[in-house]
């Protein structure tokens, strides 16, 4: 009951602290409208990223009186509860229990810093990786699939998870038809999710290619753009101090890093590093793997057909 208590506590601080700096210092661009995208009337991709904006609509309807801006920051206090939760149990995999609220104070840190302007999936996007890579490494994979299906209603990034499925199962995993049946199936799954959203939310616009802007930017680059990867950088450093100890699957799970960099490049802007947050789960286990004595005790064992 303690423990419970502990962890119900630490969940609710960390959470409240990621709150108010949202709500305290985030603020609401003119390239991302609230009550527009909360009327659907806002053009994809970002119209197409409905699972909060459903979740604010609905704290809406329950209490009209509500007006935009609290109704998206309530829908945004529950995608940060489901975040540091799910952060937390992934955390528990690479270290003891009690231990893995360290994991939340971990995702607090180095996620506050990429807060800037209100949307409403980042926070999702934690969440899905993290509850993602947990059901994959603890190989449950029908709620890995549905977590998949939900996420991708929440932001398309979600088909990066395909790939790191094939890279944990790599190489001896892959020689199973079963293996193959899985991949098709996600990307059915996810491919499915992406047809209903075209529609009933119709969209003739192409995605914007942003390859000039980001060559231009890295060549370069300016004071601001170095000061805001600092932070990620020390704590990239941090996570391979715990490289040699990690599993084998998490360490193949680093495939998502360069997968993050070739979207931002093509699709994305370099100076946004949230960017990169759904990364912050295997950057957060990596580090738990790199703490010093005979902690990593809980590492997921996995299938002998799934390799070493």
């Amino acid at each position: 009951m303690r423990r419970r208590l502990l962890y119900l506590l630490v969940l609710l601080g960390n959470s409240w602290v990621c709150f108010r700096v949202l709500k305290d210092y985030g603020y609401e661009g003119a390239w991302m409208p609230l009550q527009s995208i909360m009327n659907f009337s806002f053009p994809p991709p970002v119209g197409h990223r409905v699972l909060f904006v459903l979740l604010a609509d609905g704290i809406q309807a329950a209490i009209p009186s509500l007006g935009y801006l609290k109704c998206f920051l309530l829908s945004q206090l529950v995608a940060i509860l489901l975040a540091f939760e799910a952060i937390r149990r992934w955390g528990a995999l690479f270290v003891r229990e009690e231990l893995s609220i360290v994991a939340q104070f971990l995702l607090a840190i180095i996620l506050i810093p990429t807060l800037h302007y209100y949307d409403f999936y980042d926070f999702g996007v934690v969440f899905f990786f993290s509850a993602g890579l947990y059901c994959l490494f603890t190989n449950h994979f029908l709620a890995y699939l549905l977590l998949l299906a939900v996420g991708t209603f929440n932001h398309e990034i979600t088909l990066l998870l395909v790939p790191v499925f094939v890279a944990i199962h790599f190489p001896e995993g892959l020689k199973q038809r079963r293996i193959w049946g899985q991949v098709l199936l996600q990307l059915a799954t996810w491919g499915g999710v992406r047809a209903l959203m075209f529609w009933l939310l119709p969209s003739h616009a192409a995605p914007e290619l942003r390859l000039q802007t980001n060559i231009d930017e890295l060549l370069h680059p300016t004071p601001g753009l170095l000061l805001r990867y600092l932070g990620p950088c020390i704590w990239m450093g941090v996570a391979m101090l715990g490289y040699r100890r990690a599993p084998q699957r998490l360490r193949r799970a680093i495939i998502l890093l360069p997968l993050l960099a070739a979207t931002t490049f093509v699709y994305g802007q370099f100076h946004e590093v949230r960017q990169f947050d759904a990364f912050i789960p295997v950057l957060v286990a990596l580090i738990l793997c790199g703490i010093p004595g005979d902690i990593p005790l809980r590492a997921p064992r996995q299938n002998p057909s799934e390799g070493t």
